[in-house]
């Protein structure tokens, strides 16, 4: 039967504007549920995220390596009641690179280990754990942000800030109460995270930094001695071991750890470890009589052992951002996602199918315009298809590398994978849809990109159709959408300027 087009091109246009409407709607209701959620109720967004586990310290006791890792749990955070995120703290033995006997402990501020014992501590409390039983202190002499140390001959515990600074000695029942060096006590510009404890041949030593000085000093049971400040910026981090005290720091201008260590009286000329770059975090433990520096960078953890002040033989091990269970969960949360929006795109397709005219005669042959469905499927399969070659390489080559802690070779990384996405895109389909009429997407789908004369479709209309991609895939395709249902040969912006069709492979 003859088409009238006139009566076509008008039903077009009403459904453009239909699906237009529909798309408007859809997007409005998106982002309105999006900032309701956001400032609502944030913790049941921020609960659908899989935040991973994040490596904080490792601790050495009877001989094992303990990993002390945390997770945050934010999905029963919210603006009214202003609660603080949930943290779940677990602890797990280092064996052969993988964490195993992991156990939920309970939360604590700060550790200490001695012997046989690591010891816990949190306001008006400390645990005690020696590798198989725990046990549970309260106790008035631990205020808050508690930093100790501690050995045979008791625990040290440093509380408190700003005006409220207390030092205890905790032997058994028995609390001693000891004075604190003056500058201390005064300086209320203390960075709380960087005050360190040590105990070094019988003498009690503390750490601090404060606007951007770093401070030492000596209790030898009747005074305190204070060194002069030296200028620091970074972190720092004290331990010790029977014959000297270790103290790492790390620069804030150029992000790389030094070490420099305290014996005989006296420091030892700071060097650097031959690490540099992004640092998530990073903490030293001693192992076996031997230092080692656990860091974690964005993407990984790696241990390194301290020979002649320098890192050696790094190990990874899995945990944290670089745990496969974060990564599945990731790619689970985008899978679930791109079905739903598969889905929207199919019932929207069978909308379309109902109202436009799906064929057209030419020559004593016809043809029959590609669906959304069939397109969007097609691109999607494309996407995939040049994604996953370089994807595989710099997933290897990225979690094979120490480079991400460099944040020129980081933003390199980026900046080629962000350059191969678009212009590995628009040759692929150039080429393919000039030469060949069609993408491997495209072929698998059963459909073919020709001219609108239904001849081929040739390079200078490839190119054009696919350089205009940049048009149609405003507001997610929404625009090449709007094109596709109010023109009479279901074309995207970059079509009409191409002159180019998209029809079912098969003829009749």
């Amino acid at each position: 039967m003859p088409v009238d087009l006139e009566k076509e091109k008008k039903k077009n246009v009403k459904l453009a504007i239909g699906v237009a409407a529909i798309g408007i709607l859809l997007f409005a209701f998106i982002y309105a549920l999006m900032f309701a959620l956001m400032f609502l109720k944030p913790g049941l967004l921020f609960g659908m995220m899989p935040f991973p586990s994040l490596s904080r310290e490792i601790v050495p006791l009877n001989e094992k390596l303990y990993v002390i890792s945390k997770e945050v749990d934010l999905s029963g955070v919210s603006f009214e009641s202003k609660k603080q995120p949930d943290e779940k703290f677990m602890l797990g033995i280092l064996e052969n690179n993988n964490i195993s006997a992991i156990q939920v402990i309970k939360p604590f501020y700060s550790y200490a280990q001695s012997g046989n014992k690591i010891y816990f501590f949190g306001k008006g409390f400390f645990r005690t754990f020696d590798g198989a039983q725990w046990t549970e202190t309260k106790t008035d002499a631990v205020g808050k942000n508690p930093k100790a140390a501690a050995n045979a001959e008791g625990i040290w515990v440093l509380s408190g800030k700003k005006d409220n600074k207390i030092l205890n000695r905790i032997k058994g029942d028995a609390v001693s109460p000891l004075p604190l060096p003056a500058k201390y006590a005064e300086d209320k510009e203390i960075c709380t995270s960087s005050v360190n404890l040590v105990l070094f041949e019988d003498r009690l030593y503390l750490f601090w930094t404060s606007k951007n000085l770093c401070y030492f000093a000596s209790y030898d049971g009747s005074a305190w001695n204070v060194s002069e400040p030296s200028e620091h910026h970074g972190r720092i981090k004290a331990i010790a071991d029977d014959k000297r005290i270790y103290f790492f720091s790390e620069g804030a201008e150029a992000p790389v750890i030094s070490l420099a260590t305290f014996e005989n009286s006296k420091w030892n000329e700071a060097g650097e470890l031959g690490i540099s770059g992004l640092f998530v975090d990073w903490t030293p433990a001693i192992f076996k009589g031997k230092p080692l520096l656990l860091v974690r960078g964005f993407f990984s953890e790696t241990l390194y052992a301290i020979e002649n002040n320098k890192a050696v033989n790094p190990v990874k091990f899995k945990s944290g951002l670089s745990q496969k269970g974060f990564a599945w969960k990731i790619a689970l949360l985008i899978i679930f996602g791109n079905l739903i929006f598969f889905v929207f795109v199919y019932l929207l397709s069978l909308f379309i199918n109902r109202f436009k005219l799906r064929t057209w005669e030419t020559d004593l042959r016809q043809y029959e315009f590609a669906s959304l469905f069939r397109r969007f499927l097609a691109k999607t399969l494309d996407s995939i298809i040049i994604m996953l070659p370089p994807a595989v390489f710099f997933s290897l080559y990225f979690f094979g590398s120490d480079f991400q802690f460099h944040p020129l070779k980081l933003f390199m990384l980026g900046f080629l994978a962000f350059g191969y996405l678009i212009l590995g895109n628009l040759i692929y389909h150039w080429l393919l849809e000039g030469i060949y009429g069609k993408t491997l997407g495209k072929k698998l789908c059963g459909i073919i990109v020709l001219k609108d004369d239904f001849t081929k479709c040739g390079l200078l209309s490839g190119f054009l159709r696919n350089i205009l991609r940049i048009a149609d895939n405003f507001f997610y395709y929404l625009v090449g959408l709007i094109s596709m249902t109010g023109t009479l040969k279901w074309q995207r912006l970059g079509d009409i300027v191409a002159g180019t069709v998209v029809v079912r492979e098969r003829k009749s």
